[in-house]
């Protein structure tokens, strides 16, 4: 079996649908064609405007080149090497992010401690009248 494989692009940002949680799939009543939605922005692939906003993303079919990109297939055992790739790859953006977060928290401590020790106070911009 062979499972489909299908990929978006907002600009530069290139993703798998599916893999963020604001992704859906949807057959367009009037064309019957399959389109995309991002649920959070709104944004899909179907054209309202004079602007198409995200575009489905593929190879050219050599045969039948009319037809517009082609929707990669791939096995099992290929989707499993997918999922483990994107994990991996969250997992370090995870750790990376959570990094910074302490190297911020840090910083933002030491900031408070200096202006604690001049004796300035902060109002978190509430005026003090």
């Amino acid at each position: 079996m062979r499972i489909p494989i299908i990929k978006v692009k907002d600009g530069g940002y290139e993703h798998i649908v599916g893999t963020n949680s604001h992704d859906v799939l949807y057959i367009d009543e009037r064309s019957g064609g399959i389109q995309y939605l991002n649920m959070q922005c709104h944004e899909g692939t179907k054209k309202f405007g004079a602007e198409q906003t995200m575009q489905f993303v593929g190879k050219p079919m050599e045969e039948y080149d009319v037809l517009g990109p082609e929707i990669k297939f791939v096995t099992v055992e290929e989707l499993i090497e997918i999922a483990v790739k994107y994990m991996k790859e969250s997992t370090e953006n995870k750790r990376r992010l959570h990094e910074m977060a302490k190297v911020y928290l840090e910083e933002k401590e030491k900031c408070q401690k200096q202006l604690e020790n001049d004796n300035v106070w902060d109002s978190s911009g509430a005026l003090p009248f």
